[in-house]
């Protein structure tokens, strides 16, 4: 399943939940992650092989068997002088500066939830990073206040730190360690407890891309939920991506993860891929609307016109993307290339519709591929983290391309938002190292490219006049 997977049945929990009084989004790892940050185990690794604690076997096999939170108070014995610094290089050692840094999917959705009704949405986050500031600065032109204590002053737009912040300059209140955890957890009214039992009195709270290890966050959330009214939600939103497991296992999972969730008084919705949490926070401001339809149903609009149209598109969308080969090669600097439309089912599938250099005569003739972080296919992982990407194809001898550069195509509905319903791949002749370092050349033409393929798609099934 992939965000245009998401049926009526998922979407109608977020009815009558609390979402329409207030909301509260609360960020966790798998949001920062997706944009190149470490992993918390990664994060640990580095911090105890850096500080000279132990060598990177040793330091596998402390995390491998004990909590995390325990293991990393060997990094900060080895030197307490130098540890703010050392969480700054192990945060960021991978990526340099925040400049290199690109929001993920959960972070603009979160933003662009909050910016809809500001003054019934907040924003919370576990991450020390300030990427969802990063997001807010550049879509209202302000600079937002991060918080990491109630009693520092708030800005016109806040998000709310709870385990404090860790840029490439600066470092406060960082909550990571066993003695950390132990004295925040011994305060009887700390500010971030409040917090939540405030988020959950005005309306629901979203919990989207934590594992919800941190033993304080299930403390506070024990404490609040209790104060909550019946008809206020806290939904986790957990991703098979986040557990790391196949969908078969996820599949054998999915009922005790239900129980478990439930047992703690959070209310858990499951799906694929982190980028589906992010669709549903951007679906939240609407499913209370009476004309509102899921992401699926929206998606199955898309196929049934095409499906109804098979003969007459095929057509159109060969001679479409034989243009579109035209302008691809000049900008990639080849002489041959592939351009392929790939359209969501609505149904788990994404379908090969058309290439530039060929028509099929039938529905039978197009090839289906499973979609998600971990498909097999980039065309199906592109869909599924919502992103564009560049792969090296694996050898084989009668395969003409080595790299595949696949765009996903989001389409807009009148009055919902958009959902990535297709995706544009293109063949190339040599390895995606060839190509990477020229992407400023050729990123703008293909994102341009796409953009016509977003209208055409919109227009075949709403008329213009509904945009």
């Amino acid at each position: 399943m992939s965000a245009p997977d998401l049926n009526a049945e998922t979407m109608a929990q977020f009815r009558d939940a609390g979402v329409e009084q207030h909301s509260t989004i609360l960020l966790g790892a798998g949001a920062s992650i997706t944009s190149g940050l470490p992993s918390w185990d990664e994060f640990a690794t580095s911090l105890l092989i850096d500080s000279g604690a132990v060598d990177k076997r040793s330091a596998e096999l402390l995390l491998a068997r004990q909590d995390p939170i325990i293991a990393v108070e060997a990094a900060r014995a080895a030197d307490e002088a130098t540890w703010k610094q050392r969480l700054r290089d192990a945060l960021y050692k991978s990526v340099g500066t925040l400049a290199s840094l690109s929001p993920s999917p959960l972070h603009l959705a979160a933003v662009g939830h909050y910016l809809e009704r500001k003054d019934r949405r907040s924003l919370v986050t576990l991450n020390f990073d300030v990427l969802l500031e990063t997001v807010l600065e550049d879509e209202t032109k302000t600079v937002p206040i991060a918080v990491t204590n109630t009693d520092k002053r708030k800005g016109e737009h806040s998000v709310h730190h709870l385990h404090g912040i860790i840029t490439p300059d600066e470092t406060h209140d960082v909550v990571l360690t066993l003695n950390d955890f132990t004295t925040l957890l011994e305060k009887q009214d700390a500010w971030q407890v409040n917090y939540l039992r405030t988020a959950v009195t005005k309306g629901s709270l979203v919990i989207a891309g934590t594992s919800y290890r941190d033993p304080d966050l299930r403390q506070w959330l024990h404490a609040a939920l209790k104060s909550k009214p019946k008809d206020h939600k806290a939904f986790v939103l957990l991703a098979r991506e986040g557990f790391g497991v196949s969908k078969k296992d996820f599949g054998e999972l999915e009922q005790a993860l239900s129980s478990q969730w439930r047992a703690v008084g959070l209310h858990p919705v499951l799906m694929q891929d982190h980028t589906d949490a992010a669709q549903i926070i951007r679906e939240l401001n609407h499913v209370n609307k009476k004309d509102y339809i899921s992401p699926q149903e929206r998606c199955r609009l898309i196929w049934e016109s095409h499906v109804r149209n098979f003969e007459v598109l095929q057509q159109e969308y060969v001679g479409e993307l034989s243009k579109n080969v035209e302008e691809l090669k000049k900008c990639f600097k080849v002489e041959t290339l592939d351009a392929t439309i790939w359209i969501s089912n609505g149904d788990g599938g994404l379908v090969r519709w058309a290439s530039h250099d060929r028509i099929y005569r039938t529905l039978q003739a197009l090839r289906v591929v499973e979609t998600g972080h971990d498909s097999p296919w980039i065309a199906g992982q592109a869909l599924a983290k919502d992103t564009e990407i560049i792969r090296d194809l694996s050898h084989h001898p009668t395969r003409r391309w080595k790299s595949v550069v696949a765009f996903p195509i989001p389409v807009a509905h009148p009055t919902l938002p958009l959902v990535s319903s297709a995706v544009l791949t293109i063949g190339l002749p040599k390895e995606k190292e060839l190509y990477e370092g020229d992407s400023v050349n050729w990123a703008e033409v293909v994102g341009d490219i796409a953009d016509e393929w977003t209208f055409r798609l919109y227009e075949g099934v709403y008329s213009v006049e509904d945009a």
